[in-house]
């Protein structure tokens, strides 16, 4: 990880505006150390992955149907769909894709999705400017998703676009009027999580065009009066984190992880301690009397989240951790209709209770903690997990990556397609013009 020799930090309402749009305007990516132009490769091939995958979706598919009935189509390519589309609507369908699975990568310690909000953007806009692959690689540097999404794309969008600092600041002005996204879908209606990633792709892009056409947005708007920090922080300064950017700070993408299963990041921990736990004391599912979870609030609050419908079993902890009890493992399979009604799972559920101990608890956001314990009739076992696989601490490495974007994009767009779109990700800063890249993307018509 790349360290400064000190830590300056700002708080929000001293410029963190200024600061943000000072930060993108000066951003290079010769300037870029060796070890975040990597992660940006990585990150950009787990997206476009998950993007490709994701598109076949049902609310990727049905938000396409809904565009196609209103307007014909453009001359965009989104990954992994055969229609094309404008530059709005590309970035719309392709966040909406990319979020869809439970796949998209995250940056823990804002409990945020990057890449599915800002990669849609640049990859639309890339292809509508013939943007080259080091232009594009640059944008990755943002944090966002649902209400602080559009500021990823905005300022994404308008470094690729080569923005003024007064446009810039116009863009972020004006995608925070954008700025929403409810958390209500923990409790049902998940299919609207799907939709948070592409409305922050699109609102965040249009953002940024419009003040490249002289739209002017409210001035420091993240934190002045009645601004971005005011509404989602409730105006107390307590709420609002002391701000540090690169150089005085490490680049926030080399610590962002990376989904190995389709599920709520949150449980991941408690399901790898449960799966070890099972197959290292060698104990069959009948042999469990009891599951007791201990971990941190956020995680815990998923304990009374249904598994009715597809989106909503990915954020179950009861369910999840019935598929690690059931199959010791979480594969997209294990998500259909037929396998959540199974009432095997109900009866796992009432097996188990999750809790947030103070211990435990304090541990997040700088690990994901998780301490389970099996009863059975021979004894309980106990096993702690501190993160996931793919997380800087445990990370999924580029081989294991690689293979996760093949079994996506295979099915899709077939072995040797896939292959060869890895290969060129991977060589992203060599490319003149990523246009001929996006077009690999789409799906045969």
């Amino acid at each position: 990880m790349v360290h400064a020799e000190a830590l300056s930090t700002l708080h929000p309402a001293a410029g963190a505006t200024a600061a943000i749009v000072e930060f993108v305007g000066e951003l290079r990516h010769a300037a870029l150390p060796d070890e975040v132009r990597h992660y940006a490769r990585r990150h950009l091939l787990d997206t476009v992955g998950v993007m490709i995958a994701g598109a076949g979706g049902d609310v990727a598919t049905r938000a396409e149907a809904v565009l196609a009935a209103a307007r014909p189509a453009g001359h965009i390519p989104v990954p992994g769909r055969a229609r094309r589309a404008d530059v709005i609507d590309a970035a719309f369908l392709g966040g909406t894709a990319a979020h869809g699975i439970e796949l998209d990568d995250g940056f823990r310690q804002g409990s945020v999705h990057p890449g599915c909000v800002v990669v849609p953007a640049v990859l639309a806009l890339g292809y509508d400017r013939h943007a080259d692959g080091r232009a594009v690689m640059r944008q990755r540097g943002f944090h966002p998703t649902a209400a602080v999404g559009v500021f990823g794309s905005a300022a994404a969008v308008g470094k690729l676009r080569g923005l003024s600092a007064d446009a810039l600041a116009n863009a972020l002005g004006l995608a925070a009027s954008s700025a929403a996204g409810l958390f209500a879908f923990v409790n049902g209606g998940g299919d609207i999580k799907r939709l948070h990633a592409g409305h922050a792709a699109r609102e965040g892009l249009q953002a940024a065009l419009l003040a490249e056409q002289g739209v002017e947005g409210p001035p420091d708007v993240i934190e002045a009066r009645d601004g971005f920090m005011q509404a989602f922080a409730f105006g107390r300064a307590d709420k609002a984190r002391a701000m540090a950017l690169p150089p005085a700070a490490p680049f926030g993408i080399t610590d962002c992880y990376i989904k190995p299963y389709p599920c709520c990041r949150h449980i991941q921990p408690a399901l790898e301690a449960l799966i070890g736990l099972l197959n290292d004391e060698a104990i069959a599912s009948e042999e469990v009397q009891r599951i007791d979870v201990a971990t941190y609030r956020i995680a815990a609050e998923h304990a009374e989240t249904r598994w009715d419908d597809f989106a909503s079993a990915q954020l179950s902890f009861p369910y999840l951790m019935g598929l690690a009890l059931k199959f010791r493992a979480v594969k997209f399979e294990h998500f259909s209709e037929q396998t959540r009604r199974d009432p095997a799972f109900g009866a796992i559920a009432r097996k188990l209770s999750v809790t947030a101990p103070a211990d435990v608890d304090r541990l997040y956001p700088q690990l994901r903690p998780a301490r389970v314990t099996v009863t059975t009739a021979r004894g309980s076992f106990t096993r702690q997990a501190d993160e996931a696989l793919g997380s800087r601490i445990v990370p999924l490495d580029d081989a294991g990556l690689t293979a996760k974007f093949l079994d996506l994009v295979g099915p899709v767009l077939g072995a040797a397609r896939a292959k060869d779109l890895g290969e060129r990700l991977w060589s992203l800063d060599a490319i003149s013009d990523v246009a001929a890249l996006v077009e690999s993307m789409a799906k045969p018509a």
